[in-house]
């Protein structure tokens, strides 16, 4: 069964992709690697020696059998879709590389975007990152990011919340480090705590159910008093954050405390905060 990632450009631009007949281009060219520049908008920022290797050995073989996408500039080409290519065809020996040369793109992020998300194979900040920057270069909502990428909102907004943790278990991610469920695990606690647990995840080598378990240790309340208290009002609790959630369309987390406590509410963007916003002040309004 196709995803909705799988439909590729239609996707992401809301619309239908022209019959690829259509799309002007002067056909399958032979074009010096050398004058190959890379897309400066290209999300995936971190591809394995092995996987490069990997391909290398098959184009020594085998020739590049895909080409890649380009674009005349001033003085050579610039790099549409098949960055990967690029560097394992380097890798390879190879001088020139087959192309198609289009002179009618304008706008390398959209293609940039779908040749890795078909792919599926970004890890979960540079997906996050990808989601961020289509947020912000068309300004679009939670929902509309959702709908053109073809992923649940929830998805959508719990893979972008990775982008909140320190930058430590950032880059442990895009090294290989750790993957996507660890980093959620880690995610529940303070910076302090959620560094010593990532030194014990790569150390022992923990698995995803480990490190939860890891990261419920860490987080456990010190105070047994306090942590009866939130057993009593966790149906309660849970309820009201039930409603909250709901009703802002986003994460919302509350913490008691003996006397008080604190309300969290999570936003991703800066449309997505002024929506929050204008909810919140309506509501404000709405209780005089």
């Amino acid at each position: 069964m196709r995803t909705g990632l799988g439909r590729g450009l239609d996707v992401l631009l809301g619309q239908a992709p022209p019959p690829v007949a259509a799309a002007p281009t002067s056909g399958i060219s032979e074009i010096p690697l050398e004058r190959v520049a890379p897309n400066r908008q290209q999300p995936r920022t971190s591809f394995p020696a092995a996987e490069l290797q990997q391909l290398a050995a098959s184009i020594r073989r085998h020739g590049v059998l895909q080409p890649i996408v380009v674009s005349r500039t001033a003085d050579g080409f610039e790099l549409v879709a098949g960055h990967r290519r690029v560097l394992a065809a380097r890798l390879a020996g190879k001088t020139a590389i087959p192309a198609v040369i289009r002179d009618d793109v304008t706008d390398r992020l959209e293609l940039a975007l779908v040749e890795n998300l078909q792919r599926e194979d970004l890890n979960a900040i540079e997906t996050a990152r990808a989601y961020k920057l289509l947020m912000e270069t068309y300004d679009l909502s939670l929902d509309q990011l959702a709908e053109r990428v073809g992923r649940s909102k929830s998805t959508v907004a719990n893979t972008m919340r990775s982008l909140q943790a320190p930058q430590i278990l950032q880059d442990a991610v895009v090294d290989g480090k750790i993957s996507e469920g660890h980093l959620k695990a880690l995610l529940s606690l303070d910076m302090s705590a959620a560094i010593a647990a990532l030194g014990d995840i790569i150390a022992k080598g923990l698995s995803v159910r480990e490190a939860e378990a890891l990261a419920r240790k860490l987080a456990k309340p010190r105070d047994r008093s306090e942590a009866r208290q939130g057993r009593r009002a966790d149906p309660e609790l849970k309820a009201t954050v039930a409603e909250l959630r709901a009703a802002l369309a986003t994460k919302v987390e509350i913490v008691r405390g003996r006397k008080g406590g604190r309300i969290t509410i999570e936003f991703y963007s800066d449309d997505d905060f002024q929506r929050l916003y204008e909810l919140l002040i309506e509501a404000g309004r709405g209780s005089r």
